[in-house]
């Protein structure tokens, strides 16, 4: 019987996700990426599969520099099927942009999760708040 190693890092037309240590995956937006509802899916899927092969896990959202916000976007819950499957423990958004950084909190403001959300300026400040996160659900 062949062993198939785990997946570690999957590429979309939106980002790579990477699993970058026991329980958290990080997103890098492409810094060409064009939103788009099929796009975010196919993140999610990545997402998940990721999680599947590596448990339930957090996940750091980066947006590179000049991402545009995509209003017809925000009307819908991108990760309402995480409510059933779960496989999400927290959410870290980075952005140095003030645009995105307000449409995001707007965003989970208005969709709420049932996992902790979060924006942040600096990606070192959001993995280490996803850190403290596994610690205190206690998955670390």
């Amino acid at each position: 019987m062949k062993h198939f190693a785990k997946p570690r890092a999957i590429t979309t037309p939106l980002a790579k996700l990477t699993f970058l240590e026991p329980g958290i995956i990080e997103q890098r937006y492409l810094d060409n990426a064009q939103f788009s509802p099929e796009g975010l899916l196919q993140n999610l899927a990545a997402m998940e599969t990721l999680c599947d092969h590596h448990g339930k896990c957090c996940l750091l959202s980066i947006f590179p520099a000049g991402m545009q916000v995509k209003a017809d976007l925000m009307n819908n819950d991108h990760y309402r099927d995480q409510r059933n499957k779960g496989q999400i423990r927290a959410l870290a958004v980075v952005t140095d942009s003030l645009e995105m950084h307000a449409a995001s909190k707007l965003y989970f403001m208005y969709h709420q999760q049932p996992f902790e959300t979060r924006v942040f300026d600096e990606e070192v400040d959001a993995l280490r708040w996803l850190q403290s996160q596994l610690e205190e659900k206690g998955a670390a």
